[in-house]
């Protein structure tokens, strides 16, 4: 059995191929049961050519994926509901911050691991 690493092989990473139906036009994903005027307000103000709807974890996905550029989400969700798709996202180099550019935090035990707003961002450059 091989050695497990403390971290992954230089080489243990490839970059996502991104098939995109409008490249350079802004895609979101966005829900549409979940859909209030915060999000509608934000999409509007970036200027987003294109929107998908999906389940949470798979909006995250999409992001890392390059599917789609951002995931606004101003309604509530819990812990559980984002870790596992920030995780995904960071590690395809995106990022989830508050809408105001701050870090996304977990381990609000005092709000009962509710989260507040927050903005899934898809790899730059």
């Amino acid at each position: 059995t091989a050695a497990l690493r403390a971290t992954p092989a230089p080489d243990a990473f490839a970059p996502i191929a991104v098939r995109r139906s409008a490249p350079g036009a802004l895609c979101a994903v966005a829900s549409r049961s979940h859909a209030d005027p915060d999000t509608e307000t934000f999409l509007a103000r970036l200027g987003v050519a294109e929107r998908r709807s999906a389940g949470s974890s798979l909006k995250f996905c999409l992001v890392a994926e390059g599917e789609a550029d951002v995931y606004p989400r101003f309604g509530p969700t819990m812990e559980w509901d984002t870790a596992a798709g920030h995780a995904v996202l960071a590690a395809a180099g995106g990022a989830v911050t508050t809408p105001d550019g701050a870090p996304f935090l977990y381990g609000k035990s005092t709000e009962g691991f509710r989260n507040g707003a927050f903005v899934a961002w898809g790899a730059r450059g």
